[in-house]
């Protein structure tokens, strides 16, 4: 009998203690705002006018209390929401033998060629999905090999060091040289293949640009250099896509040039649109050109060089008043010079 009480009453402490290394912040936000509900309910203040200030009705209030008393602080943690009992597959073994067994004589195909053959060849009737679903399992469980011809599988970017996760309205550039978009595209011209990287200022438009026989992290921490030392502005931040050529060397450059460095959310080219403009633009105006007799790297930097110096210089915008971008920088820093006087 005493030993019963001990283990309650251990139980009942154990409840309450040792889970604060465990919480999560939001399960100590929870706590936070429970405690506030419970200060404001004493203060005699409505539950309507509560529910307004805190977003918590008397309900959940409530429901969290019990819960917290019934089995402790992790009574807070947001339960799993998966269902008790799923549903279980209505798929016979011999058609999941059959579907890898075809699978692999044929290390090709898809869900949708092995359906027809099923249909074909063995009278079984079976849908496509439910066939890409046997595949997924077989393929999970190590007992078919992924497809040669099936696209690679791309890791997400693992955010440890420098660089951080670009947020839509979050990192908006104030002046030069804040948030410049860096990008990279493929360029084919007179028989030489060429990485084309392109560097955009998103308040004045400049253009920075150089080219290479690859597209690596060394080459992007060799054009991020090129960039500084041409740029007539201190470059503070920079925002690039998920590509591998940002990271490595890349990020580590960024790191010990105190420069911020902003990557993209996958499949979201639109946030890099200027220097995708930028891109079009070279593609039309500078690589498109008949007359650009370049053959070797050596000659397109000669001639890129050329290129981007008109653009800087010559070319009007018209999302600056028509000015070029080295007006328009200009222009900038006399305005900031006199606002510093004044």
């Amino acid at each position: 009998m005493q030993t019963h009480l001990i283990y309650g009453k251990m139980s009942e402490i154990w409840k309450h203690v040792g889970y604060e290394e465990e919480l999560k912040p939001e399960v100590k936000a929870l706590r936070e705002k429970l405690r506030d509900c419970k200060l404001l309910a004493k203060q005699k203040v409505e539950w309507k006018e509560i529910k307004r200030i805190m977003k918590m009705g008397r309900s959940s209030y409530y429901r969290y209390v019990s819960l917290e008393q019934k089995i402790g602080i992790k009574g807070l943690i947001a339960r799993s929401k998966r269902p008790k009992k799923l549903r279980e597959s209505k798929i016979v073994k011999s058609t999941i033998d059959m579907i890898k067994k075809i699978r692999k004589e044929n290390a090709t195909y898809g869900k949708a060629k092995i359906t027809v053959i099923l249909r074909r060849d063995n009278g079984i009737l079976i849908s496509e999905s439910s066939v890409g679903r046997v595949l997924k399992k077989l393929l999970e469980t190590g007992k078919i090999l992924r497809s040669a011809s099936a696209r690679p599988i791309k890791r997400k970017r693992v955010f440890r060091k420098h660089a951080k996760r670009w947020e839509y309205g979050k990192s908006k550039p104030q002046q030069p040289g804040e948030m410049v978009q860096i990008d990279h595209m493929s360029v084919s011209k007179n028989n030489t293949y060429l990485k084309d990287f392109q560097a955009w200022d998103p308040i004045s438009k400049y253009v920075d640009a150089q080219v290479f026989t690859n597209a690596t992290s060394h080459s992007a921490k060799k054009f991020l250099h090129q960039l500084i030392r041409n740029a007539p502005f201190k470059i503070y931040s920079v925002q690039v896509d998920g590509g591998s050529e940002f990271m490595a060397e890349f990020e580590q450059a960024c790191a010990d040039l105190d420069i911020a460095l902003f990557v993209l959310p996958p499949k979201k080219p639109e946030y890099n649109g200027g220097v995708e403009r930028s891109d079009r633009i070279f593609r039309e105006e500078f690589y498109a050109r008949s007359d650009l007799l370049a053959d070797t790297v050596g000659a397109f930097r000669v001639a890129l060089k050329v290129a981007v110096a008109k653009y800087n210089s010559y070319r009007p915008h018209q999302s600056i008043d028509f000015l070029t971008p080295l007006e328009y920088i200009k222009n900038y820093n006399d305005l900031a010079h006199l606002s510093n006087m004044l």
